[in-house]
């Protein structure tokens, strides 16, 4: 089988290594080609390297180029996906730095083309230094515009995950840095109750957030030196706009491929899109039943992570739900190194069917969201999961785990009683 991920993110490349294992096909083989100069090392890892050094950054995607070639994976930078047949099962690629087009055949391919950033239509868009960061180009050019002392300080549009890792890479550099977004509260894909918590730790830190706010011209001669926004202005030497984006999917659009009211590909839990022999995944996928990721995030010394739906979200979607938060340590209080975790559970009012959940700690809070999400997979209700023998160790893990304390307190509550 020949599969071939159009875009070089980390998704892309697990996708088509999960259709390559199903494949019996012993002669298979998997490309990757991708738009830009360089081979991507994850949106999400990017904010890490403004603090490193340019060597470091090219050694990691060295490494990650050669990781690919001793798996048997092709990579081709430079080379862009001009049009995809779905009839024929071919693509018609664009090498940009041999100059020559070329026909690729594939029996499977994986769009992995991510999203477009939009910058916003105000007064003031076109000035020199609103960027964004979404590729190793982005990086290498912020790398360097940031190496003056004169931008001092950085305001960044949007409170998500990717904002988040862009402010705390920029306060680790001494810089004043200031998230601004028109949500009320920071990740607004968290309960406001424990997005709060996360608020209170970048203030700590020196980040500064102003919510419930839009922008509405940026201000400057030739560089950008203030935001102005609904309420007030910010000075500001460098915006980087880190909200949102357009689902790039111009190419799935042209090739026939159902796509969603907000422009996304359709796909399903394998990652199938409306076309045989066609998946997507990343930011230009997005789900059919509607279900939101699993993610974790580290902010100072919170180690935080989230999966399904959140309680507002479930509310919003007209369910019917419940939801508990409790606390427990994550092994023997009398063990060195324990730490109290706190897990808000979210499960529907007659059932106890687990429907999402958030958790935060000093560590060890992604390990529990992982477990939770596989139980939303497998439809267990609170019961279930609180039976499900999880395991002790006397200086690993406590006697009733975290899990087990949150669903407890949840059964006590189900309309139903279990």
């Amino acid at each position: 089988m020949k599969i071939i991920v159009v875009g070089s993110i980390e998704a892309g490349v697990s996708a088509a290594g999960k259709i390559l294992a199903a494949s019996p096909d012993a002669s298979n083989s998997i490309k990757v080609f991708e738009r830009g100069s360089y081979y991507s090392c994850g949106n999400f890892g990017l904010p890490h390297y403004l603090t490193e050094s340019l060597q470091s950054l090219t050694e990691a995607i060295r490494e990650k180029e050669e990781l690919l070639r001793s798996e048997g994976i092709e990579a081709f930078t430079e080379h862009e996906v001009l049009r995809i047949n779905t009839a024929g099962h071919t693509l018609e690629v664009r090498d940009n730095r041999g100059g020559r087009n070329f026909t690729e055949e594939y029996d499977a391919l994986v769009l992995a083309t991510g999203s477009l950033g939009i910058l916003p239509r105000v007064r003031g868009a076109d000035k020199l230094g609103i960027h964004f960061l979404k590729n190793v180009s982005d990086l290498v050019f912020l790398k360097e515009f940031t190496r003056t002392p004169y931008v001092r300080d950085i305001c960044i549009l949007g409170s998500g995950y990717a904002s988040l890792e862009i402010a705390k890479a920029f306060n680790k550099l001494g810089r004043n840095v200031r998230i601004i977004d028109e949500y009320s509260h920071m990740l607004p894909d968290f309960d406001a109750d424990v997005s709060s918590l996360i608020e209170e730790i970048m203030t700590e830190k020196g980040i500064g957030f102003s919510g419930g706010r839009t922008v509405t011209a940026f201000e400057g001669r030739t560089f950008i030196e203030k935001l102005v926004t609904s309420r007030e202005s910010f000075d500001c030497d460098l915006c980087i706009v880190s909200r949102g984006g357009k689902p790039n999917t111009a190419l799935a659009g042209e090739a026939g491929i159902e796509l969603s009211a907000s422009g996304a590909i359709l796909i399903d839990g394998e990652l199938k899109t409306s076309v045989e022999g066609v998946y997507a995944v990343g930011d230009c996928a997005e789900r059919r039943d509607g279900l939101l990721g699993t993610v974790s995030l580290h902010i100072g010394e919170l180690e935080t992570g989230k999966t399904g739906l959140t309680e507002g979200q479930a509310r919003k979607a007209g369910l019917r739900v419940k939801s508990v938060t409790a606390k427990a340590y994550d092994r023997p209080g009398i063990c060195p190194g324990s730490v109290e975790i706190t897990i808000k559970l979210v499960f529907e009012e007659r059932t106890g069917r687990i429907l999402g959940a958030q958790a935060w700690g000093r560590k060890n809070a992604a390990a529990r969201i992982n477990s939770i999400a596989v139980a939303i997979a497998a439809g267990m209700c609170v019961k279930q999961l609180s039976e499900v023998d999880l395991v002790y160790s006397s200086s690993a893990s406590s006697i009733w785990d975290p899990i087990q304390v949150v669903c407890n307190a949840a059964k006590k509550q189900v309309a139903g009683k279990m």
